[in-house]
């Protein structure tokens, strides 16, 4: 999810939320299985030994999509839970100081949370306020037996400029690594999605596409739309200078 993204710009998001971000259209491949089920366990029993996890991995690779996937499942399953969504720049950003009555308020209701999903944790490195609120927040949701779920770049002890007391914290519910995706589903997957709306993209601009587009869905249904868009308007089939034309690539 890119910064410039809607999501990147609230401190806080309420569930049902994007549902186009769901556990079955998460591209799924032998690196990132095991995290997509801890991600549906996590939303679909509140009776685990474990009561907070962790996703980590490359940018675009879905990280932030099981992280909405987890608060669209949670709100279907459990209407009556309170789910909050945050990310680590704003977070970062609110709290970067000291209190006021506004940052008061938003940590009292972030408190309040069944599950507590925080994105791009590594965002906060290197903010020590911010750290102190985190891990505040943490042990007060534990001692509440309540869900945290977090997604950052790295494994917990190899965050940057991270407080080892946070670190420690982060370590200790359930980890999951989200490797990149291999070209052989990518590809299966950018056919299956252009045949989806009536398009064939054929096998050298598939291959194309794997070293030009990022490896989540999101960005892989966005490339294979947009293409759809531009071989409508142009009525031509798709050829590589379209391909480029449709996603402004040299």
């Amino acid at each position: 999810m890119s910064e410039a993204s809607p999501l990147s710009r609230q401190l806080i998001l309420d569930f049902p939320s994007r549902l186009e971000f769901s556990f079955s259209n998460f591209v799924r491949s032998e690196g990132s299985q095991f995290a997509w089920q801890a991600a549906r366990e996590i939303s679909s029993s509140p009776d685990l030994s474990y009561n907070s996890l962790y996703l980590y991995g490359e940018k675009n690779l879905g990280k932030t999509h099981l992280l909405m996937a987890i608060g669209n499942e949670i709100s279907e399953n459990f209407p009556d839970k309170t789910i909050i969504f945050t990310n680590g720049q704003e977070f970062a950003r609110k709290f970067a100081g000291d209190n006021d009555q506004e940052t008061t308020k938003i940590l009292g209701r972030i408190l309040t949370a069944d599950y507590f999903l925080f994105d791009d944790v590594d965002m906060i490195s290197g903010k020590t306020s911010a750290q102190e609120k985190l891990y505040h927040v943490y042990n007060t949701l534990l001692e509440k037996n309540k869900k945290s779920i977090f997604t950052g770049l790295n494994r917990p002890e190899q965050l940057d400029a991270m407080e080892p007391y946070l670190k420690s914290r982060l370590q200790w519910g359930m980890t999951a690594e989200i490797k990149p995706i291999d070209d052989e589903t990518t590809a299966r997957l950018i056919a299956k999605l252009g045949k989806d709306v009536g398009l064939n993209i054929p096998t050298k601009i598939i291959h194309f596409l794997l070293t030009h587009i990022p490896r989540d869905f999101a960005s892989i249904k966005s490339a294979v739309d947009n293409i759809n868009q531009e071989s409508f308007a142009q009525k031509r089939k798709v050829t590589l200078p379209l391909a480029k034309a449709a996603l402004n690539l040299p």
